[in-house]
């Protein structure tokens, strides 16, 4: 990857870490799945107006990537995040990467690494540093929900890369369209308390939703869907594990959350994960690459 194309792979967690971490607080105003529904709401309203580059992939492939890697994994992540503390709930979705880099390859026809491998175990290892070491561990009911969603989440990611046919914003611009109806249906099936949760909110959670919209969705995947469709997953799906890291953070800094030194170990080792995968090694012998005259 150039160095424009890295910087451009940290936007997604930079936006994700900092969005997660405000999610926590708008989904105490917002029931998650309508809250979901609110921001594609918004980005597809957005897109219409402003994109208009046709989107090329197939409605029916768009339809099926919106169901996996927006509706599903939504109400499982969001869900989740009720029972989780912010910086716990960013490294447990973490498991996403293994899953999504293990998916590219046995379905989405990405070329095994064994380079990318390693950075993907190591950087593994850091996330379960983190879940298993502090003194006080996690509820197993909304890790096991927060890992059944970054299983659909990583299928999503497959299925962009493979029925995917648009670039960055038209691709959002196309799976907000078909996503929405799908939100709006199973928020009014599955939840309630929506026109409450609008009267009652403050101008401190529109801000939230807002700072979710445009961060965390809107600027994270049109970076996120650019990607997708010039590398493999298993070259972009490893940047994801800097999310934690951004989200200890925020999470520190703005919901007063506690940092200990198992979440500084991980985030190192994820680091160190993460360089083996997007730095390859330099050829220890330069002259055995020229030709024989």
């Amino acid at each position: 990857m150039k160095i424009r194309d890295i910087l451009l792979a940290l936007t997604p967690p930079l936006c994700w870490g900092a969005g997660f971490t405000i999610a926590k607080p708008a989904i105490g105003q917002f029931p998650p799945l309508f809250m979901m529904t609110l921001v594609y709401g918004a980005i597809a309203l957005v897109l219409l107006l402003t994109v208009r580059e046709p989107v090329k992939t197939a409605w029916r492939s768009l339809s099926l990537i919106a169901a996996f890697g927006i509706t599903i994994q939504g109400a499982f992540i969001f869900g989740a995040l009720h029972g989780l503390t912010a910086s716990v709930a960013s490294l447990v979705i973490q498991i996403q990467v293994p899953l999504a880099v293990i998916m590219g390859w046995v379905a989405g026809g990405d070329r095994f690494s064994m380079r990318k491998l390693i950075g993907t175990v190591t950087a593994t290892l850091g996330v379960i540093l983190v879940v298993g070491l502090p003194d006080v561990r996690p509820p197993v009911v909304p890790v096991l929900l927060m890992c059944a969603g970054a299983l659909f989440w990583a299928v999503g990611q497959v299925l962009t890369r493979r029925l995917g046919r648009d670039q960055g914003i038209t691709q959002l611009k196309g799976l907000a369209l078909a996503g929405l109806p799908q939100l709006v249906i199973a928020t009014a099936v599955l939840e309630s308390g929506q026109i409450a949760s609008i009267t009652k909110a403050t101008g401190l959670d529109w801000a939230a939703l807002a700072f979710v919209t445009v961060v965390g969705f809107y600027i994270a995947y049109a970076a996120w869907y650019s990607l997708l469709r010039r590398f493999p997953v298993d070259t972009v799906a490893p940047f994801v594990l800097l999310m934690p890291v951004v989200s200890i953070i925020t999470a520190s800094i703005l919901l007063g959350e506690s940092i200990e030194l198992p979440h500084l170990a991980g985030a190192a080792v994820i680091i160190a994960g993460l360089l083996v995968i997007t730095v390859p090694p330099r050829a220890s012998n330069p002259t055995a690459q020229i030709p024989a005259q």
